[in-house]
């Protein structure tokens, strides 16, 4: 199953796989590490001659920790014969995947499918999810750099899939958005209370203003509605006279 191409193509987008294995079968012996050199580096490294991408010390660590897990983890029940198969969802449970099952990628698929549906939620896609992750990090380096604009719409575009989130990336644009908002709030006081005179400082906060414009599907910014009743306020007070030249 680890060498099907239906199967790579799918788990690399919807799950994560695991594997757990002691390097033993029937209580022998079944592999060792072998060494081989790096192309690029031209280093010699131990890799495992059956799974590749791992060492055997990790495929031999996770199957120990699936017996005596860490808190947090899904412990695996015992089952007669190799290999087996485990599904293991974010609450820890556990559930036994039928070898006639994890034998063809269509059922195994199936499977893993009705799985998930148990959970609150979509599972994400791999590409989707480090998209997601690419316009968090793009929004938050232009909060850093007092871009407002550039970090809404970077969130938005978050934002635009809010009915296909998983509660995780909701709880995540919401303390995205909030912190945004706080560093508006922060940037407004600064504006209002400054020593600009009275025109100057309307005008700053309108251009602030038009950079928090963009609407989530929760709504504006918090801070928008001070900023409307403030900007409000200004335009109606009557124009400030020139000091008199002396």
């Amino acid at each position: 199953m680890l060498d099907n191409d239906d199967f790579i193509a799918w788990s690399n987008e919807n799950i994560v796989a695991v594997v757990g294995h002691n390097g033993a079968v029937g209580g022998k012996e079944d592999h060792k590490p072998v060494t081989e050199k790096d192309p690029k580096t031209k280093e010699e490294r131990e890799v495992c001659p059956v799974y590749p991408g791992l060492t055997c010390k990790e495929h031999q660590d996770l199957r120990a920790a699936f017996s005596n897990p860490p808190d947090g983890w899904g412990k695996i029940g015992q089952s007669d014969g190799v290999p087996n198969h485990w599904m293991v969802g974010p609450d820890g449970a556990c559930d036994k995947v039928e070898n006639k099952d994890a034998a063809l990628p269509k059922s195994l698929i199936e499977v893993l499918t009705t799985f998930q549906k148990r959970y609150e939620g979509k599972p994400v896609p791999l590409k989707k999810w480090e998209g997601y992750n690419k316009l968090f990090t793009d929004g938050g380096k232009a909060v850093e750099d007092g871009k407002w604009k550039v970090a809404l719409a970077a969130y938005g575009k978050v934002d635009a899939d809010a009915k296909k989130l998983s509660k995780g990336l909701v709880d995540k644009l919401a303390a995205k958005a909030a912190e945004l908002n706080e560093k508006v709030a922060a940037k407004f006081t600064e504006l209002k209370d400054g020593s600009d005179d009275d025109a100057a400082k309307l005008k700053a906060i309108k251009a602030l203003r038009g950079e928090v414009g963009q609407k989530l599907s929760t709504g504006f910014l918090p801070v928008v509605a001070d900023l409307d009743a403030w900007i409000k306020e200004a335009a109606a007070k009557p124009a400030t006279e020139p000091a008199a030249a002396k």
